[in-house]
């Protein structure tokens, strides 16, 4: 259920999304001088500036709405009892989208938020790879 409100999140607030994230979006200073190096006013510096800003936050809502979507699939499924592909999907997620977000966390120098996020997702995926284990024998869970 978290999992379902955070991606809201990044649909509905996308710059609260990405401050939770751990990669803060910043408002620009606006000025109105001119850049001495090379003469280019600073406000349409700032105008550019903001139109990036803004299609930052839009391309965060888009990744808010694609979370909100496997959400909904492992809910459903978890529904529908499908212990399998529940396990299947939060075994390959629990590594490549949460050890992509602690690689590139760790990159924008966020080392801490980085592990936050690669360490969780290879525990999900080692219990959802347990799991799959488990259940391809014959195991069915109740």
């Amino acid at each position: 259920m978290n999992y379902l409100l955070a991606t809201l999140q990044g649909i509905i607030n996308p710059v609260g999304f990405s401050n939770f994230f751990g990669l803060p979006l910043t408002t620009p200073n606006h000025k109105t001088n001119t850049d001495n190096n090379n003469g280019v006013n600073s406000t349409s510096k700032m105008a550019i500036l903001d139109h990036e800003r803004e299609l930052t936050k839009t391309y965060i809502s888009l990744m808010g709405a694609r979370q909100l979507g496997i959400g909904i699939i492992l809910a459903t499924f978890i529904y529908q009892s499908k212990w399998m592909e529940v396990a299947t999907i939060l075994a390959i997620i629990g590594i490549v989208i949460a050890g992509t977000d602690g690689i590139y966390l760790a990159r924008a120098g966020k080392m801490s938020e980085g592990r936050w996020h690669a360490l969780p997702g290879a525990l999900i995926a080692a219990l959802a790879a347990a799991v799959v284990a488990n259940l391809s024998t014959g195991y069915h869970m109740p």
